[in-house]
């Protein structure tokens, strides 16, 4: 049997708080960064929340309350209705941010694939479906560790939420979801990961915390 220590591992937290994720996150780069995980795939569900990234402009996002973090971006909003992942992979040995982006945004677009959605870069950032917005990736890279990561809609309740600002400068009505079962998109988006980075071994949350 293999070890822990030399395989990737994942892991769905569920229903957390945006902080609480945020240390979880510094946990896993931190495994990865000291040799304990060679990567490590995060899922969360979050309540509503909105964060700003680098590339902030306030007056997107005027009159809201936000979380300033260190990914790229300008502001997002995350809530019920999105699935989060974020994938925590070491690229010291090949640091390579534009060929990562590309990685992770194939990642989404073959994994939405597989439910049937064409899915596509658009000209805006972002992953598109039938010229909407479905998906939104703001990233950071730490010392070499990749950190953040994305956020896939998959039901019409996180739409409300991005209303009062204008993500990364669009318009709200150009936000859209996919309709897809949230478990089994875990599944795609582990196998899909795998097929850059390694074989990923699902655990229990719990699990997981333990070797972090």
């Amino acid at each position: 049997m293999e070890s822990p220590s030399t395989l990737n591992q994942a892991a769905d937290f569920g229903k957390i708080e945006y902080l609480e994720s945020m240390s979880i996150m510094d946990r896993a780069i931190a495994a990865v960064r000291n040799g304990k995980i060679p990567n490590v795939a995060l899922f969360f569900h979050y309540p509503p929340v909105y964060t700003v990234g680098r590339g902030k402009k306030p007056e997107n996002y005027k009159n809201v309350e936000v979380v300033e973090v260190d990914r790229g971006g300008d502001v997002t909003y995350h809530g019920p209705g999105q699935l989060i992942c974020y994938p925590i992979i070491d690229l010291r040995s090949k640091l390579d941010v534009r060929s990562f982006v590309k990685n992770i945004e194939n990642v989404i677009i073959s994994s939405l694939h597989k439910f049937g959605y064409e899915a596509y870069v658009g000209e805006e950032p972002g992953i598109w479906v039938n010229a909407k917005k479905v998906a939104s990736i703001g990233m950071a890279i730490r010392d070499g560790i990749s950190a953040h990561g994305f956020a896939i809609n998959i039901s019409p309740d996180v739409l409300d939420g991005f209303k009062k600002i204008k993500a990364c400068g669009l318009e709200p009505d150009v936000m859209g979801y996919i309709d897809v079962d949230e478990n089994e998109l875990i599944k795609e988006i582990i196998e899909n990961l795998s097929k850059f980075y390694g074989r990923f071994n699902f655990l229990d949350k719990n699990e997981l915390l333990k070797l972090l």
